[in-house]
């Protein structure tokens, strides 16, 4: 039976190959997108995980067009890297907003429905920088291991009510991450 699910910045690189591998075993699957064209084959939905009404209005649009998301893999992000004596407040705080505080916003808005029908899982797309480091993404670094914090804290609770999580780091894959 295909599932409803929605891979956030799906429109090219490491997003791109996960929503086409949900396609491919005949998943529905919606995208979300902030800038560019959506490739075709999916329901793609404009969405802004900096801001809390964008998340809120593409879960609905979702529902409203395939099912409440039971499969969400946020993967949003953006990167600012650079060495920390020249990386900006500005810069920080904006790769923190998308990468942590997004994965946040969209968790909270699809679990609703997963916590509702008892079942669901939430992939939060990590990084190798969160465990080995790499010169020039000190705002990469924190920002996976808070998400490996939120889903060990998760509001999905595999054994109370059917939903479970998971934290993939890739590694390199010679694809456009962001």
């Amino acid at each position: 039976m295909a599932r409803s699910v929605l891979v956030t910045g799906g429109n090219r690189g490491i997003g791109l190959a996960v929503a086409q591998a949900f396609a491919a075993q005949g998943d529905n699957v919606a995208i979300t997108y902030r800038s560019g064209e959506p490739p075709a084959g999916f329901l793609a939905v404009k969405c802004d995980v900096t801001d809390a009404s964008s998340v809120d209005a593409a879960i609905a649009e979702i529902a409203e067009k395939q099912g409440a998301v039971e499969v969400l893999v946020a993967n949003a992000g953006i990167t600012r890297d650079t060495l920390l004596m020249r990386m900006t407040d500005d810069d920080f705080t904006s790769v923190l907003d998308a990468n942590l505080t997004g994965a946040f916003r969209v968790i909270r808005a699809a679990s609703k429905a997963m916590l509702r029908s008892r079942k669901g899982s939430i992939v939060l797309m990590s990084s190798v920088v969160a465990m080995t480091g790499s010169a020039g993404q000190r705002t990469t670094s924190p920002q996976p291991r808070a998400i490996g914090a939120s889903a060990r804290r998760r509001p999905c609770r595999p054994i109370s009510n059917g939903c479970r999580s998971a934290i993939p780091s890739p590694a390199s894959l010679g694809k456009r991450s962001t």
